[in-house]
C-alpha cells in the first residue's frame, strides 16, 4: 500500500449512511435510509462527538461535527434522518 503524502492538500469526499430495520411479528419489514455527504477534514477539529465527528465537513458547512453543537448536528446527521423516516411506523 503506498500512502499519498499529499492528501491532506486534497478534498477528499466522504458520505456516511445509516440504515434501520424494523421486524414485527407479523414478519413485516419496514426499513428506513438516511445519508449525509460532506468531505474530510485534513486535521481534527473539535471535542464534540465521537469517532469520525472531528475530521467529517457535512455539505455545505464549515464546521466539523466535532464542533457543531449537539442539537444542531441531530438537524442533519444520518443517523437521525433514518429514525425520522421510520418513526411514523412506530
Amino acid at each position: 500500500n503506498k500512502i499519498d503524502k499529499e492528501w491532506k492538500k486534497k478534498r477528499i469526499k466522504a458520505r456516511f449512511i445509516s440504515a434501520l430495520t424494523i421486524y414485527d411479528l407479523n414478519k413485516k419489514t419496514i426499513q428506513s435510509v438516511g445519508t449525509i455527504e460532506g468531505r474530510i477534514s485534513p486535521k481534527k477539529i473539535g471535542k464534540n462527538g465521537f469517532g469520525y465527528d472531528p475530521i467529517f465537513i457535512p455539505r455545505g458547512k464549515h464546521k466539523t461535527f466535532g464542533q457543531m453543537k449537539y442539537i444542531d448536528k441531530l438537524k442533519i446527521d444520518h443517523r437521525m434522518k433514518a429514525f425520522r423516516k421510520i418513526k411514523k411506523f412506530l
